[in-house]
């Protein structure tokens, strides 16, 4: 409901513009497509940068588009901390239904965030982007070392091998570090002006 809300806002204000929609159909269109989606069975890392393309697309529509609270942000997080989660983790990166609900959730997800961060308080933001960093970080570190936890050892159906973890770990240490050069940039540039 709250989301029919924020979209029935949008169509009602006459002076939308949809030009900022292209970079997120962009990013969408490279991630979710047939030829990624066959890659995402065989190369983990393939798999955790589609969810960074997926979830900063639905950031950057609810950002650009919607007014969010603290409510839509907290249930803008259940998803990527759900879908990181080994069990299902494994599920999405196994079975095509269950890769288009974590898709569709993790949009959902990035904009109900998205549509918050303008009206959050400066602490929360800061709090929750430090938490991302360690989350990711944390996860980042379990494949880099090959940890079974995420792989076919631990649940059979999963398509990943221990062994093919680690490039997905250091690939999220490279998008975790774009982003962050990102933040920073903004950030300068909003206090020099």
């Amino acid at each position: 409901m709250l989301l029919y809300n924020m979209i029935l806002s949008l169509i009602k204000n006459g002076n939308t513009t949809f030009k900022p929609l292209i970079l997120p159909i962009v990013l969408l269109a490279i991630s979710v497509n047939p030829y990624t989606e066959s890659l995402e069975f065989h190369y983990p890392a393939i798999y955790m940068i589609s969810h960074y393309l997926v979830y900063f697309s639905g950031i950057f529509v609810g950002y650009k588009y919607f007014k969010g609270d603290e409510i839509s942000l907290a249930l803008g997080l259940i998803p990527p901390i759900l879908w990181h989660l080994p069990y299902f983790f494994a599920l999405g990166a196994a079975f095509t239904t269950y890769r288009a609900i974590l898709e569709i959730t993790l949009l959902v997800g990035g904009i109900l965030v998205g549509s918050s961060i303008k009206y959050v308080k400066f602490y929360l933001k800061v709090t929750l982007f430090a938490l991302w960093m360690l989350g990711d970080s944390a996860l980042a570190i379990i494949f880099i070392v090959s940890s079974p936890i995420y792989s076919n050892v631990a649940y059979n159906f999963s398509p990943y091998s221990p062994s093919s973890l680690p490039i997905a770990g250091v690939a999220m240490f490279i998008a975790m570090n774009v982003f962050l050069g990102y933040v920073i940039a903004k950030y300068i540039k909003g206090i020099v002006g």
